[in-house]
């Protein structure tokens, strides 16, 4: 009877757990193996896996360890125990190749927190737990993780955000300041923008969710289809009719979104938490990937089909909420 349990257990979870490892490894062949050999030993301690609350967890968790600690072994000894060849694991969920590199550009710690939160689906509390960290400290990796590429936190000081950027993207194209309207909207406080391709850094010594004494903070980011940063410092009002368009680069959040994605991989990305709404202003598409109130994406499409593309993308306060 355990032998038979633990057969159903390995088969029904391993498809989904090598597309986990491989999310977070880059390598298939060294997510296989890691997973086979987290099931390896859950079957030597089969009676005693099986009595927790969540046996899954614990099988990921060791080979989420055995992915980093160099351990490859398992496949002949798991086929011996089980008497059947692995089961095939499951593609990755939407454009493969593009999420593994996005998350392959981070840091470890983020990539675990993001691959359990959104692959895994587990609530942060769960995301704690499987890694043996604080609930605390889980939260801000995903919040540093959102930032766009993983590389600040919404409300970090604008000195260090910068470093950090910079480190990850090089020196920015392009610098522009605002004080009251901006083509960022109206904002407490001054507000400074740096320009990496498409993408829109914004920084602020106005009070926000993030820092309301009101230091010189990060608390927005924009990858847009037009150039905002070259106007009159000094205008007031709503922008003019027609910036002129940005055919740079778009960097990518740390799930692998950025402009001209399609609305299957936004879903792919962030499964149920993407909505999709038709409206106004504008009568366009828009869509919210929710991640919470210190991270949410939102921004336009092109369409509300899977083929539709993100033409704005956007997350952080709000000017002057």
């Amino acid at each position: 009877m355990g032998d038979h349990d633990f057969d159903e257990f390995y088969a029904s979870n391993y498809g989904r757990f090598v597309v986990q490892l491989y999310a977070v490894t880059g390598s298939l062949p060294d997510a296989e193996d890691a997973v086979q050999e987290a099931f390896a030993r859950a079957s030597v301690r089969w009676d005693r896996v099986r009595a927790y609350e969540m046996p899954e967890a614990w099988v990921r968790r060791v080979a989420l360890n055995v992915a980093f600690t160099g351990l490859r072994r398992a496949r002949r000894v798991l086929e011996v125990l089980t008497r059947a060849e692995p089961p095939p694991a499951a593609p990755l969920p939407g454009a493969s190749v593009e999420l593994v590199e996005a998350l392959g550009r981070l840091p470890l710690h983020f990539r675990q927190v993001l691959v359990l939160y959104y692959l895994a689906d587990l609530p942060v509390e769960r995301v704690a737990g499987e890694l043996g960290i604080a609930v605390g400290t889980a939260k801000s990796r995903l919040a540093r993780a959102r930032d766009a590429l993983g590389v600040a936190a919404f409300g970090t000081a604008e000195r260090d955000a910068l470093r950090a950027l910079q480190d990850r993207l090089g020196p920015p194209e392009e610098r522009g300041s605002w004080s009251g309207a901006s083509p960022f909207g109206t904002c407490p406080g001054p507000v400074r923008a740096v320009r990496w391709g498409r993408l829109y850094v914004l920084f602020t010594s106005g009070p926000t969710r993030y820092d309301p004494a009101g230091r010189w903070h990060l608390f927005a980011w924009q990858v847009d289809a037009v150039q905002r940063t070259k106007l009159d410092p000094q205008y007031s009002g709503a922008p003019p009719p027609a910036p002129p368009p940005l055919r740079g680069y778009s960097p990518r959040t740390a799930a692998g979104i950025g402009f001209g994605s399609t609305v299957a991989e936004l879903r792919a990305a962030y499964g149920s938490r993407v909505r999709i709404t038709f409206g106004e202003p504008g009568m366009i598409y828009r869509f919210t990937a929710g991640q919470g109130a210190a991270g949410e994406l939102s921004g336009s499409l092109t369409g509300g089909t899977p083929g539709a593309t993100v033409t704005f993308l956007a997350a952080g306060a709000v000017c002057g909420e």
